[in-house]
């Protein structure tokens, strides 16, 4: 007897998992189709980083703010292990502080300026050495890729 499905998906990835996933939660009968057992290639190459601060102001940035309400999601549920980590961006010359100083003008993304010894004092592990600064973002998330795509 063949099992018969809603929805056929081929990859296991990120891109395939988020398809897979809707899929199911529209209550359609999914197939996941992947190569191999283990997360490979593309679905672990972004080291598990949800990061909007990436995506440009507009539309691409008010997707990625969606996705992390959707891997958030994942995460209460118990499904995957997602740890909110944000994100400092540090400048040690004139032009680079300028730049982030520049972005945080512009209100597009929930980004804050941070002088040197507040980045030091929230990472020890920033260079202080010539450090000027920094721009730091909470809305970045986390995840393991090799547990996202095995599950």
């Amino acid at each position: 007897m063949m099992d018969h499905y809603d929805v056929a998906v081929v990859g296991g990835g990120i891109v395939g998992l988020a398809h897979a996933w809707m899929a199911a939660r529209r209550r359609l009968r999914v197939l996941l189709v992947e190569r191999t057992a283990a997360a490979q290639g593309a679905s672990i190459r972004n080291f598990g980083m949800i990061w909007p601060i990436g995506q440009p102001a507009g539309e691409l940035h008010r997707v990625a703010l969606r996705s992390r309400e959707l891997w958030l999601e994942l995460g209460e549920q118990g499904v995957l292990p997602v740890e909110p980590c944000g994100s400092i961006h540090l400048a040690h010359h004139a032009d680079e502080l300028a730049v982030l100083e520049q972005f945080c003008d512009r209100n597009t993304h929930s980004v804050r300026m941070l002088t040197a010894g507040e980045v030091v004092e929230r990472t020890p592990l920033a260079n202080p050495h010539g450090l000027l600064g920094g721009m730091a973002s909470d809305t970045e998330l986390r995840a393991n890729p090799r547990i996202a795509s095995a599950r």
